[in-house]
């Protein structure tokens, strides 16, 4: 596997883990925002970015409704906000990407 994949499961599996035990700390949710950033310039190809983007604004907009709902568990919540941090920032990388490309169009 790349670094890019590799970043990819670690930074899923990171949010996950700070949502349930550090969802308090200042410091470790960036920590989440970074590795985020990573995979958006480790693991997008040009011709990827179409895809990427429309997978993750589904994913997103699904996050969402799930924080949404009034009935779920607080440790439910504190995951769903970190996934959504984590893909988000992945998310603004390429979509920068992506305007910058078309741009230069």
């Amino acid at each position: 596997m790349n670094p890019g994949k590799w970043a990819f499961l670690a930074g899923l599996v990171l949010a996950a883990i700070v949502g349930l035990f550090f969802s308090g700390n200042l410091l470790i949710p960036w920590a989440v925002a970074a590795l985020g950033l990573v995979v958006g310039f480790l693991n997008v190809r040009g011709t990827e970015i179409r895809a990427f983007l429309i997978a993750s604004t589904a994913l997103i907009v699904a996050l969402m409704s799930i924080q949404a709902q009034p009935y779920n568990p607080l440790w439910l919540t504190a995951v769903v906000l970190y996934e959504k941090v984590f893909i988000t920032h992945a998310v603004l990388v390429v979509s920068l990407m992506a305007f910058f490309r078309s741009a230069k169009d």
